[in-house]
Parts: C-alpha cells; sequence; structure tokens
C-alpha cells in the first residue's frame, strides 16, 4: 500500500445517516427550489425582527444580550454568530454599537436564527402569537437548507477524508464538521441569493475541517495553522521529507496562491520556523506498541533494565543528564515547549 494511503471505512452509522439524509430530502420536496428555500429563510427572519421591535419588551431582550455577549462571554467578537452581517459589516458598525451598548443601533442589523431563539427563549410572558408563527417558519426554513444540503457536506467530507493523511478525525467527525460549516454558512450568508450561496457553505465547511484536521495540543496563530496545514499536505501528496526541500515547497505553494489571488502568511517559512511548527505539532504517544520480527510486541511500558550494565556508567549518566536539563531550562520558551513535548522533564 503506498505511503499514507489509506482505504475508506464506513461503519454502519455512516449507511444509516445517508439513509436518513435521503428520507428527510424526499419529505422535503414541496416544488420548491434553493434559491426559494434561501429566500424565505431571509424574508421570515426580517418579520420576525420587524414584528418583535414593536414590542417594548425587545429592548430589554436587546440588553439580555449585551449582557451576555460583554459580561458572561467578555468577548465582542462571540456576538458574530447572531447577526446576518458580513465580517466587515460586524467589525466597522456592530463592534462599535456594542462597545456603547446603542440597542437602536443594533436593532438595525439583520438577525439569524441563533439571535432569534435568544429573543424567544428570553421573553418575558406569553410570546406574541406572530412572533411565534414566524419563528417556527423560520426554524422550518432553516431545517429544509440544512437536510437538503448535507449531500454536499458528505461529499466534502469524503473528498477531504481521502486526500489526507490518517488522523484523529474519522470520516464521521468530519462529516459532522462540514454539518456545522454547512450551518454556519446558510446562518451567515449576505444579499440576495446567487449561486455563490453554495460556494460560501462550501468554504465554510473547508476552512472548519482545516481548522479541526490542524488542530493540536499547543495554541497556534492562524497564520501557523495555514503554513502546517500546508506542510503536511505536500509532504502526503510528493513524499517530501527533507526539511529543505519542504520548506521550499510550502513557500511556492504560498506563491502560487498569491498568483491566483488568496490571500497568504506575510513572511516566508524558514526552515527553522518550519522545524519548531512540526514539531511542536506532533505527539508521540507512550501507550503505543511495536512489532519486531520474531520477538513479538512491546511498549514503554515493557522496559527492563539491563542488569549487567555498569554502576559507574549509571551514575556518569546520570550527572550529565542533569546537567543537560539545568541547560535546557534556560532555552527559550518554544525550545522547552518542544523538549518537553518529546517527554524531557524540566
Amino acid at each position: 500500500m503506498p505511503k499514507h494511503k489509506r482505504q475508506d471505512a464506513f461503519d454502519d452509522s455512516f449507511y444509516k445517516l445517508a439513509s436518513e439524509v435521503t428520507a428527510a430530502i424526499a419529505k422535503n420536496k414541496d416544488g420548491t427550489n434553493q434559491q426559494q428555500q434561501v429566500e424565505e429563510l431571509l424574508d421570515v427572519e426580517r418579520k420576525f425582527k420587524e414584528t418583535i421591535l414593536k414590542y417594548r419588551q425587545s429592548t430589554e431582550v436587546y440588553k439580555k444580550f449585551l449582557q451576555k455577549v460583554c459580561v458572561i462571554n467578555k468577548n465582542i467578537l462571540s456576538a458574530r454568530p447572531y447577526f446576518r452581517e458580513s465580517a466587515i459589516s460586524f467589525s466597522k458598525k456592530i463592534t462599535p454599537a456594542i462597545k456603547i451598548n446603542d440597542i437602536d443601533t443594533l436593532k438595525t442589523f439583520d438577525i439569524n436564527y441563533h439571535l432569534i431563539k435568544f429573543i424567544r427563549d428570553s421573553w418575558l410572558g406569553p410570546f406574541p402569537k406572530r412572533a411565534e408563527q414566524l419563528f417556527h417558519r423560520v426554524h422550518k426554513a432553516r431545517e429544509v437548507l440544512i437536510q437538503n444540503n448535507m449531500p454536499l457536506a458528505i461529499n466534502r467530507a469524503k473528498l477531504f477524508y481521502r486526500k489526507t493523511p490518517k488522523s484523529h478525525l474519522t470520516l464521521m467527525d468530519m462529516i459532522g464538521i462540514c454539518g456545522m460549516g454547512l450551518s454556519a454558512g446558510i446562518d451567515k450568508y449576505c444579499g440576495k441569493y446567487t449561486p455563490v450561496f453554495r460556494s460560501v457553505c462550501i468554504g465554510r465547511m473547508v476552512g472548519l475541517l482545516i481548522d479541526h484536521y490542524s488542530e493540536t495540543m499547543l495554541h497556534f496563530y492562524p497564520s501557523d495553522k495555514r503554513v502546517l496545514y500546508k506542510a503536511h499536505t505536500i509532504r502526503a501528496r510528493k513524499g517530501i521529507d527533507e526539511i529543505h526541500e519542504l520548506v521550499a515547497a510550502v513557500n511556492q505553494s504560498f506563491k502560487d496562491d498569491e498568483k491566483e489571488g488568496k490571500s497568504i502568511p506575510k513572511n516566508e517559512a524558514t526552515v527553522s520556523d518550519l522545524s519548531y511548527l512540526m514539531s511542536a505539532a506532533s505527539t508521540v504517544s507512550a501507550d503505543q506498541t511495536i512489532n519486531i520480527d520474531g520477538e513479538g510486541s512491546f511498549g514503554v511500558y515493557d522496559y527492563t533494565a539491563d542488569p549487567t550494565q555498569d554502576i559507574e556508567a549509571i551514575y556518569a549518566q546520570k550527572q550529565i543528564t542533569e546537567q543537560m536539563i539545568v541547560l535546557a531550562s534556560k532555552l527559550p520558551l518554544m525550545h522547552r515547549k518542544v523538549l518537553k513535548l518529546k517527554g524531557i522533564k524540566l
């Protein structure tokens, strides 16, 4: 079997999911197309907001929302999933309004299912009948879009699963991640419907897949994650393991991306930077066992001391190790993290 190659393993849960998606799509057939379904969702969201803003209590509910964002979450960016607005609109208009608690301005922005559900759940007393009807229409329209586009999410997950080396994510994990990306794409799509809607959803799915696939025990900045993902992809596709060749291939790939109009990291990758990133990103399990022909399998816990080892050699080795630990404790933070990941206690 070629390096990094693997066979697809579809368990019963995959077939069960596929049958459920097929049944849901058949149930949703009502003669409407995707454009009509998207326009229905956007229309009922606007009608819900217009209806709810007629009530005085809407101001109090928006205050509760600000409290959730600023006091409980302590993060203005946590408000982004609640608005059907672009990233530019959020940073230039919504963020300043949140900072000064300008509720009247916040009421002017388009909202999506998440804020609609928050408003309904936070309402005191009986929820307005008209708003309740619109809420159920929003929920249904969103559900239909998600279900009808799940084959696209499954397809993207399978493509990603087949093209990437084996990782901590299973196929079903990737399908779930694509489902979340699909939901986010549906909730954040702005403007009138165009075929770009599909591309927006795909972009959300792939971005989320890359983020989860590149997840590590240490925190990395997004730019570092992109370099890591690019390096792992090139290693898998071209079989390049030599670090200098890999760095050159990574930088060339980013240059090609730039020619296509894609954003790239500000600085080129260097041998030392990529070495640190790849060392910090990789971990080794102490529970792993290996097989040796004719000697069976063993792991780290199967080690036994050699009774013939010289006592003086043991003492000398201990002294050397202690001196190395003292010196290592004075290394830069990144170097120490790499050593700790290699199992060295500082």
